[in-house]
């Protein structure tokens, strides 16, 4: 075993456990006579449970960086076609929700289960409820707010709440969950051994408060602030300041190595992480982004559009010239750019990646080639056979330090603090060993204000989070999907060679977009009800926007 979480079906479906030995599973009597009274009864059976509501918190999604720009697929979202029936941003996690409140009814006063325990328990179950709640509400708008474990003879019927409504839910859970969840999981002087290997992924002190600091940031943004309301940036503020000084406190901070991030798991800058371990829980997301020629069953997702790759900093921290011939600027970029993109003749996999056309399965133009000339390396295994990394155990890192510091940033712009946002964009610019320069400003412009910082928070967001999946969701509480891509096309960079000894290439950039123009409305800033679910619950508003949706999101 590796330590991480192992995760084993019983026969009572949220019946898993983690942090035990094989054996302690393996030596119950009976598994499949366990039931429900019987999980109330035994502390074991009960962590099991609450490891199993882990399993349904999202994590790799390769689709997304396609949403946005920076990859090149199209679907439903940014075809024009999404629609109450067709909608990819579909998400309802109410089963999950009511696996979490059944356990804090059933545990609420519960003997069995100690007063620690009872509390990190808790606090972990209204971690993983605001984190899926805040996953709908950053869909939707607001949705109905549900605390208890409905059954068959309850009025399942139940309507939107107000998104502020959700808000306020959302910050109760996370504020009772830091205040019961521990810093971290090695253990304390008081309780040597409490914790081990296998609990590092836990919800944790320090990411409840992250994630207010993100849910905070995103009702301040114009998607849910489209009046600039500065309360909310000043909330949002002091948010992420509290989470950003706490988890240094606790000893997170950056990680040095940027191109490793993923791969050096559970390393000091991750805030919370899905957790995979092969064998066992794994993921195919390795095989998906890979070329071809060393992936089985899957492949495509994550080509990096030129876009992406035209708004990496040099290596002195300025903006390269567009002028400047493409492979001219590769080898002088930033280390960010080092761990993410791969460009014809780049090392990868331990020999030259070629991407020009005709240069075989992988190329440009090739049917399973790539179709923007790139590859991207993030959190890609290059150890893994192509067999391997169908079933890959790399974690998904859902949110580290670097967030939290950017998202303290943004906020503290918009109120006001810009001084605090180039100290943070220091930070992330050292880490990714851009020249400091005689200012000490790492490439910054000096003196930007409010409006140039902001821009600039946004291309450094665009860089640091690539393929993190993230770039979608910033534009849309940005409200910029319509006005920076609608109407627009991505580019890739195709390579033809033009002489063999030396090896030469000519460039051209090209459309990716061979479908049409990219078309977001302005209705995609809240998405709507799938039509089966109103049918299922009449009183569930369509939001406005949609067919004849009265909902309105901004409540």
């Amino acid at each position: 075993m590796k330590g991480k979480i192992i995760i084993y079906t019983l026969a009572l479906g949220a019946a898993i456990t983690a942090g035990y030995s094989c054996s302690s599973v393996l030596d119950k009597k009976d598994l499949g006579a366990i039931t429900d009274q019987t999980v109330w009864t035994d502390p074991q059976l009960m962590t099991a449970y609450v490891n199993n509501i882990y399993t349904d918190v999202p994590n790799w999604n390769a689709d997304l960086s396609g949403w946005a720009d920076e990859s090149h697929e199209r679907t439903a979202v940014n075809n024009g076609t999404m629609s109450a029936d067709n909608n990819p941003l579909w998400y309802w996690p109410y089963a999950n929700i009511r696996k979490i409140n059944s356990f804090l009814e059933n545990t609420a006063d519960n003997p069995a289960l100690g007063a620690a325990l009872k509390a990190r328990l808790t606090g972990e179950v209204k971690f993983i409820r605001a984190f899926q709640y805040f996953e709908m509400v950053k869909r939707f708008g607001g949705v109905p707010i549900v605390t208890t474990a409905q059954t068959l003879e309850d009025d399942l019927n139940v309507p939107r709440n107000k998104t502020s409504e959700c808000i306020a839910f959302i910050i109760k859970d996370l504020d009772e969950a830091a205040a019961v969840l521990p810093k971290d999981y090695s253990g304390s002087a008081a309780n040597p051994g409490t914790y081990g290997q296998a609990d590092k992924g836990r919800a944790t002190k320090g990411a409840a408060m992250a994630l207010k600091g993100r849910v905070l940031l995103y009702y301040a943004s114009p998607q849910f602030n489209p009046g600039n309301l500065a309360d909310r940036w000043e909330q949002a503020y002091q948010a992420n300041k509290a989470a950003a000084d706490t988890l240094a406190k606790y000893g997170i901070g950056l990680y040095e190595d940027y191109r490793n991030l993923f791969l050096d798991e559970m390393n000091k800058e991750v805030v919370f992480a899905i957790r995979f371990n092969a064998p066992g829980r794994t993921q195919n997301r390795d095989a998906c982004v890979r070329p071809i020629s060393v992936s089985l069953n899957c492949t495509g997702k994550n080509k990096p559009t030129q876009e992406l790759v035209d708004a990496y900093p040099l290596a002195n921290g300025k903006d390269p010239d567009a002028a400047t011939p493409k492979q001219q600027l590769w080898a002088n970029r930033d280390a960010r750019f080092r761990g993410t993109i791969v460009y014809n003749g780049d090392q990868f996999f331990s020999r030259p990646q070629w991407t020009y056309k005709n240069s075989g399965i992988d190329a440009f133009g090739a049917s399973n080639g790539t179709a923007t000339g790139y590859y991207s390396r993030k959190g890609i295994n290059e150890n893994l056979t192509a067999s391997e990394a169908t079933a890959s155990g790399t974690d998904f890192i859902e949110m580290r330090y670097a967030e939290v510091l950017m998202n303290l940033a943004e906020a503290a712009n918009e109120t006001g603090r810009t001084a605090e946002a180039y100290d943070v964009l220091k930070l992330l610019r050292q880490r990714a060993k851009i020249e400091a320069g005689a200012d000490g400003l790492y490439g910054l412009d000096a003196a930007m204000g409010v409006p140039a910082m902001r821009t600039r928070l946004q291309k450094e967001r665009f860089v640091e989070f690539a393929f993190e999946q993230k770039r979608f969701w910033d534009l849309r509480r940005w409200r910029m999907l319509h006005t920076q891509l609608n109407g627009k096309r991505r580019h890739g960079l195709a390579g033809t060679k033009t002489n063999d000894a030396p090896l030469t290439f000519t460039y051209e950039i090209v459309d990716v977009d061979l479908a049409g123009d990219i078309v977001f409305n302005q209705n995609i800033y809240f998405a709507p009800m799938n039509r089966t679910e109103i049918r299922n619950n009449p009183k569930l508003l369509q939001t406005l926007g949609w067919e004849d949706g009265t909902f309105d999101p901004l409540q």
